[in-house]
C-alpha cells in the first residue's frame, strides 16, 4: 500500500514544481568519469527538515528524494542505486552526492525543493576524463617523414595541434584519427604528419582537452635524426653484406692455403 501513495505523493509534488520558481546554476558542472561530484543546490533558509520536499529528477525520472526528515528512495532510478548522497539534516543543504560518473550522467538535473513554497534549479552536469600523455612516434616508411601523435582514455573528443620549433605547422595535418571506444565511453586520438623535417627543428604534438583546459605535448628533437624501420633495414644489409665478402675471403684463403700445402707435400 505504500509505494502506490508514493508515487501519487511523487506525481503531485511535480505539479506543483512545475507551478512555481525555476531558477538555473549559472555555468555547467563538469564532474569527473569514474569520480564523484557534487550538484549544487542551495535550499531557502530557514529550513526545517522535517518539513521539506527535495526531489531530485531528470524530467520523470527520480534520482533521490528527502520527504519530510527521511531520505526517500522507492522510486529512485536503479541507474543512481548507491551512487547519491543527500546531505540535508548534515549541511542544511539540498545539494546531490553523484558518485561513479560515467559518459551517461551527462544531463541537465532538476532539484525541486519547498516549505511550503517551492522552487526548482536546473542544473547542467558535464562530464570529462583526462587522456594519456601523448606519444610521438616516427613509425612510417616513405620518401617524406612521417611522424604520429596518440593519446588515450579521455573524453570528450580531443584536438590535436602541431608546433615546428614552437610555431604552427606552415602545412596541414592528414584529417585526425578519432575512435570511441564503446565499453568506457572515451575516446582515442591520432594524428600523422607527413612532412621534410630538418635535423635542427623541434617537432611537439599537443593534445587539447577543450572542457578541461588542460593541454598535453610531448616533443621529438632533431625528428630527422631519429631511427626508422626504414634505417634499421640498410643497416642490416650493410651487416650481411660485409660478412659476405669476409666469408668469401675466408673460404678463398683456406683454399690457397690447402693448394699450397698439398703442392708442397706432393715435391716432398
Amino acid at each position: 500500500m505504500k509505494k502506490p501513495r508514493a508515487r501519487n505523493l511523487l506525481s503531485a509534488f511535480c505539479l506543483l514544481a512545475s507551478l512555481f520558481t525555476v531558477a538555473c546554476v549559472n555555468s555547467p558542472i563538469i564532474g569527473i568519469i569514474g569520480e564523484a561530484v557534487m550538484l549544487p543546490c542551495p535550499c531557502t533558509l530557514p529550513m526545517n527538515p522535517d518539513q521539506l520536499y527535495l526531489y531530485w529528477q531528470i524530467q520523470e525520472t527520480v534520482v533521490d528524494a528527502f520527504i519530510k526528515g527521511k531520505t526517500f528512495r522507492l522510486d529512485q532510478d536503479r541507474m543512481y542505486h548507491n551512487r547519491t548522497k543527500l546531505f540535508v539534516r548534515e549541511n542544511s543543504t539540498c545539494s546531490l552526492l553523484l558518485s561513479q560518473l560515467s559518459v551517461k550522467d551527462e544531463k541537465t538535473y532538476e532539484c525541486h525543493h519547498g516549505s511550503p513554497d517551492i522552487t526548482r534549479v536546473d542544473v547542467s552536469l558535464l562530464v570529462a576524463a583526462n587522456y594519456t600523455s601523448p606519444v610521438l612516434q616516427v613509425p612510417c616508411e616513405q620518401p617524406r617523414g612521417c611522424y604520429t601523435c596518440t593519446a588515450t582514455g579521455g573524453f570528450p573528443e580531443a584536438t590535436i595541434h602541431w608546433l615546428l620549433d614552437n610555431q604552427p605547422l606552415p602545412w596541414n595535418p592528414e584529417p585526425q584519427q578519432s575512435v570511441l571506444d564503446e565499453s568506457t565511453g572515451r575516446y582515442n586520438v591520432t594524428s600523422t604528419l607527413a612532412a621534410n623535417i630538418s635535423q635542427d627543428s623541434t617537432l611537439t604534438c599537443i593534445v587539447e582537452n577543450k572542457r578541461l583546459h588542460v593541454n598535453l605535448s610531448q616533443t621529438l628533437n632533431s625528428p630527422s635524426t631519429q631511427d626508422t624501420p626504414q634505417n634499421h633495414i640498410v643497416i642490416s644489409v650493410v651487416v650481411v653484406s660485409c660478412w659476405y665478402c669476409c666469408g668469401l675471403s675466408w673460404n678463398n684463403n683456406d683454399e690457397k692455403i690447402s693448394g699450397n700445402f698439398t703442392k708442397d707435400h706432393t715435391t716432398q
